[in-house]
């Protein structure tokens, strides 16, 4: 046989292997996506220097997992602060400026004082001016009729194609259930690499004012806080710790630990008591009343 067809016969084999894979993904429900990777600002380099670590003092650290946590679902690894430097892509530079928050259908509506609580909390959490977006319709092509859920993964897909060009981060807010292949249902989904996320405040709602701000307030903290590169937590009570559940996550803080606040001091650019200074009349004006205490204390250090 000769080398030419040889070589033939081998690019049809991995072709007819790779057609073969892509059917057994099918067939399992397995979804099959073009890979998509972050790109950091083209025009801008990667924030340098270390920004002051607060220390331990009053921040609790985390001890074994319990069955049903999500860390004893999920095994994951502790990103210290090196690595998140090594491996930023998404950080407020001349060209990535602004927090957008886009509402889905009835959303903006319903939560109209909601979603401008959520803005200025997202000005003051990571250091940058936030906007609240006129309401577009729900895609409605992402609802999956048997689970009566929209699939999140589909909506951010959509919503990336809506992205200002300016956005360090965009977020829609629904008030419709939603999932991601694998689980019953998804507070929120933040996806780094397209710099987009949605949420859905349903699971949330409750007549106690200050428990679904705090709630909802947490959620835009938390998934904005992995589109500008920042993994769960797993060492200390934070607000980037996973949840896998409703009770779990009123379980977690409104606050940063200390690995993590070093990480969106060095994104957003801010100083470590500016910062609070900004939180602390919030969480008053919102009777987030531990909270408030907890940040007071440490602008009294």
């Amino acid at each position: 046989m000769t080398l030419k067809k040889r070589m033939f016969r081998a690019v049809a084999f991995l072709l007819f292997g790779a057609a073969l894979g892509a059917g057994l993904l099918l067939l399992l429900g397995v979804p099959i996506r073009p890979p998509v990777h972050a790109r950091p600002c083209r025009e801008c380099v990667s924030p340098s220097g270390t920004p002051e670590r607060e220390s331990d003092d009053g921040h609790e650290k985390l001890g074994p997992a319990k069955p049903g946590d999500w860390r004893f679902r999920f095994q994951e690894t502790p990103q210290d602060f090196d690595d998140y430097r090594r491996f930023l892509v998404n950080w407020k530079c001349d060209h990535r400026t602004t927090f957008y928050i886009q509402p889905l259908g009835e959303a903006g509506t319903k939560y109209r004082e909601m979603l401008e609580r959520m803005r200025v909390y997202a000005e003051a959490f990571f250091g940058l001016p936030a906007k609240v977006l006129d309401p577009i319709p729900m895609f409605e092509d992402t609802l999956d009729h048997k689970r009566g859920q929209y699939d999140a993964d589909m909506l951010i897909r959509r919503l990336a194609k809506r992205r200002p060009e300016d956005a360090l981060v965009h977020i829609g807010i629904s008030e419709k259930d939603l999932f991601v292949q694998g689980l019953n249902y998804v507070f929120g989904v933040g996806e780094r690499r397209v710099r987009c996320g949605v949420y859905s405040l349903t699971r949330y709602e409750t007549g106690d004012l200050p428990l679904f701000t705090r709630r909802s307030v947490n959620l835009l903290a938390h998934e904005a806080g992995h589109i500008v590169s920042i993994n769960h937590c797993v060492v200390y009570a934070c607000v980037m710790q996973g949840a896998n559940s409703l009770e779990e996550h009123d379980s977690h803080p409104m606050h940063l630990c200390p690995i993590d606040l070093q990480k969106v001091l060095l994104n957003g650019g801010m100083d470590l008591k500016d910062r609070y200074r900004k939180l602390l009349p919030l969480y008053q004006k919102w009777e987030c009343t531990e909270e408030a205490e907890w940040v007071a204390r440490r602008l009294e250090k």
